[in-house]
């Protein structure tokens, strides 16, 4: 059996608990593709996908002589099971490293580290030069690891946190493709939800970073700048973004999610659909907006993606106040109201998301947003609205200044993400409005949505 330098595990969610956040890091294959150009043997394992009895992951780790275990932490909802998973090869397996890495790692560092001794080591930020460095430090010493880029490590009972130097940039993304794919371990290699997947639908990523900082997101613009070492955005250039959704269908995922959309110009969705339409490409895409598509994008994704494809708006709140102060791109909910009509008129499937319990929200905010989500109803025949509550993100503007946004939080430190429990579990109330309450306005919305 050929030995193995690095081995990316995706846990899924720890014993006893759903798995809200079922999907894959498209990320894993691609980091373990960039250690293979670079002559590091590296391999990935979807345990939440795997046919019953399919790996033995002590067992892999001591047959292909693995000196390194990846496994992501990116949403906190993923966190507990990554933990889970690395006290459980620890046990196993004394002598084998492992590392996290993601946005909740990233931001939890340091108390990972101090409270989880089967974690050896942390990378901060964007993993693909930090990983190969680590993984040639090995055996070098102290002195090695302190040069290694946005690693966090033990230097006995201290924790040390190299600076965050390094984050891809555009030219670096557009040369990591989607190869990586023929690294994943499973057998069974097909669209399905936890397999990159979300409902079937890949989750693709042609960039990192973003330019907006919106209340409630623990991946904006600030804390790309704090804890990623990124300043402003990187994007891979449309024709490698073309090239990876050829190579995913190739693969059999057809249906794909773009679900980051950290630029407030059209151009570059302008030029990926001209792309797929040039080369005859037509994926099912579920293309996502913070903003409002003009009606130049609606007609060259009405001629470029394939049937059953759609749009997805984030309206925040129905109230253009609450929008206004906690989304990145403004828009009226007349101009929102002409965008869909536009789409109509193309045959554009838009799906239109809204989201209760924002800060400053009143109860009047509330009633707006139902009055707006009915009014698409009645005017354009909408069948349903998606409505949902968020989850106090880490490093999120207000939950680095919930004064600010006049939100009370009930968890502010790793053990209290650890220990949510469920969908409703949201870990904050606002000035208006309790954690309960906003549960029955997100039921109440839920309602209006289905036309009930």
């Amino acid at each position: 059996m050929t030995k193995l330098d690095c081995l990316f595990v995706y846990p899924g969610a720890p014993a006893g608990k759903k798995n809200l956040l079922p999907i894959m890091p498209a990320g894993l294959p691609v980091m373990a593709a960039y250690l293979a150009r670079h002559k590091v043997s590296s391999a990935v394992v979807s345990l939440p996908t795997a046919r019953p009895g399919e790996f033995n992951l002590p067992a892999l780790i001591k047959a292909r002589g693995v000196k390194l275990v990846c496994i992501p932490a990116h949403w906190h909802r993923q966190t507990g099971g990554a933990l889970a998973l690395a006290a459980k090869l620890k046990k196993a397996v004394p002598g084998v490293r492992i590392v996290l890495g993601g946005y909740t790692a990233s931001y939890f560092a340091a108390a990972i580290l101090n409270d989880f001794p089967a974690v050896d080591f942390v990378v901060r930020g964007d993993g693909e030069l930090p990983l190969l460095r680590l993984l040639k430090a090995f055996g070098a010493g102290p002195a090695a690891l302190k040069r290694v880029p946005n690693l966090a490590w033990r230097y006995g009972a201290a924790v040390k946190l190299n600076p965050v130097s390094y984050a891809a940039s555009s030219a670096e993304l557009s040369a990591l493709g989607m190869e990586g794919l023929g690294l994943v371990l499973n057998r069974d290699l097909k669209p399905r939800r936890g397999m990159f997947c979300e409902d079937g639908m890949f989750t693709y990523l042609q960039a990192r970073g973003c330019a907006d900082a919106c209340s409630a997101c623990g991946g904006g613009r600030d804390f790309q700048r704090k804890h990623c070492g990124r300043k402003g955005v990187a994007v891979k250039n449309p024709a490698a973004a073309v090239q990876d959704i050829s190579t995913l269908m190739g693969s059999g995922f057809r249906r794909i999610q773009l679900p980051l959309d950290p630029l407030p110009s059209e151009k570059y969705w302008l030029d990926v659909l001209a792309l797929l339409k040039k080369k005859g490409l037509k994926p099912e895409l579920k293309l996502e907006l913070c903003g409002l598509p003009s009606q130049k994008l609606l007609a060259a994704f009405a001629g470029a993606a394939g049937p059953d494809s759609r749009m997805t708006l984030f309206a925040g709140s129905g109230s253009e106040r609450v929008r206004r102060f906690n989304r990145g791109r403004f828009y009226t909910n007349d101009a929102l109201l002409a965008a869909l009509k536009a789409a109509a008129r193309l045959y554009v499937n838009i799906w239109v998301t809204f989201t209760t319990g924002l800060p400053f929200e009143t109860r009047a905010d509330f009633l707006e947003t139902d009055g707006l989500i009915r009014r698409m109803r009645r005017e354009l025949r909408m069948e349903r609205a998606g409505v949902y509550v968020f989850s106090v993100e880490p490093g999120s503007p207000l939950f680095e200044a919930p004064e600010k946004y006049g939100v009370k939080l009930r968890r502010r430190v790793l053990a209290g993400f650890l220990a949510q429990r469920g969908r409703y579990d949201m870990g904050y109330a606002t000035e208006h409005f309790t954690e309960a309450e906003i549960v029955r306005n997100l039921k109440s919305l839920e309602r209006t949505a289905r036309g009930r």
